[in-house]
């Protein structure tokens, strides 16, 4: 706690308590030769990501060493593309979404033509992939080969029925998957997270990272298009509520978690920067931005330990070499308001 005075009069002498937050102290945990985008704690101490250009799985170490878990692209059987986000069980299976790209249609470098880049019928290995980590074997669970049609698969939560639901970037919408029977619904598509005929970030995409409540109550999700946080009851059957909007007043924005007081922890990925938002959105904390910390396209995030980590995707190629293809982690997080 530090104290400050007012200046002049009578009061100068007045002490004021004025809490002043520390400042979150980031560092580099590990560096790789592709863009990492997904992330998820392995429970032991380390962590899970996606090679975003590579199709690859790595785990990393809590000393930053880093070692490949499994490589998507036999299965994939010769697409290209992004590997995304991911999901992790807790036992031996990861979940991960791949969104093929359009040959004819270059969907995300040109956003004009995500409509018809999510309508090119050649793309057909955009889906949910499932992992398992101690052989690194890989296998489709749902694709657009399998008839969905998948636009751009995203970010894969699983709920606690074992179902997975996935967001859907330019679809704009969240699918629930069954892995067991393989099969896949459009969950939810509510008005409410479609970037509208004007995005208010300038960006036409939708939903981005999503969380399962702690609760399992509820699916939370963070919108690029028109920012925000939302939520999505999910219902008695399984069903999905009318969306509602929790926090905005944020620009394009990637990823989400929820940590176990129910604080929203997201990223910005234009604005390269993070933030921690209160469970009931009155409060939000900036943890990171790219004058203090080293991030850039900040996308999905984890918590490993007392710290949170975040993917450095560097969308758009602001941060110099040595510090691109990253995971960086802050420590020094307030833990209260």
């Amino acid at each position: 706690m530090k104290y400050g005075t007012f200046a002049g009069g009578a009061l100068a002498a007045l002490l004021i308590a004025t809490p002043v937050l520390a400042e979150p102290e980031w560092r580099v945990l590990a560096q790789f030769d592709d863009a990492p985008e997904g992330l998820v704690v392995d429970g032991k101490g380390g962590l899970f990501t996606t090679m975003f250009g590579s199709a690859r799985v790595m785990h990393v170490a809590a000393d930053g060493t880093s070692k490949q878990v499994a490589d998507l692209k036999p299965a994939l059987g010769g697409a290209h593309g992004s590997t995304i986000g991911m999901d992790y069980d807790g036992k031996d299976t990861i979940y991960v979404a791949f969104a093929g790209h359009s040959d004819r249609y270059p969907w995300p470098v040109d956003l004009a033509v995500g409509r018809e880049a999510c309508g090119d019928n050649t793309v057909t290995a955009s889906g949910l992939y499932k992992v398992t980590v101690s052989t690194g074997a890989v296998e489709a669970v749902a694709t657009r080969g399998d008839g969905y049609p998948f636009c751009y698969p995203d970010d894969p939560a699983i709920g606690p029925d074992g179902k997975v639901y996935v967001s859907d970037l330019s679809f704009s919408g969240i699918w629930r998957v069954d892995p067991e029977a393989k099969t896949a619904v459009m969950w939810s598509k509510d008005q409410l997270i479609q970037s509208g005929p004007a995005p208010l970030s300038g960006f036409p995409v939708g939903v981005n990272g999503i969380a399962v409540a702690p609760d399992g109550s509820a699916v939370y999700g963070v919108t690029g298009g028109n920012p925000m946080i939302f939520r999505v009851p999910i219902n008695a059957d399984g069903t999905a509520g009318a969306a509602t909007k929790v926090a905005f007043g944020y620009d394009n924005m990637d990823g989400l978690e929820i940590d176990k007081e129910g604080n929203f922890y997201v990223t910005e990925a234009t604005r390269h920067e993070v933030w921690k938002v209160s469970p009931d959105a009155t409060k939000r904390l900036q943890l990171g931005n790219p004058l203090d910390a080293p991030l850039g396209s900040p996308a999905s995030i984890a918590f490993l330990g007392d710290e949170v980590c975040v993917t450095n995707l560097n969308f758009f190629g602001n941060l110099p070499k040595e510090k691109a293809n990253t995971i960086v982690c802050a420590g020094k997080i307030d833990k209260k308001w």
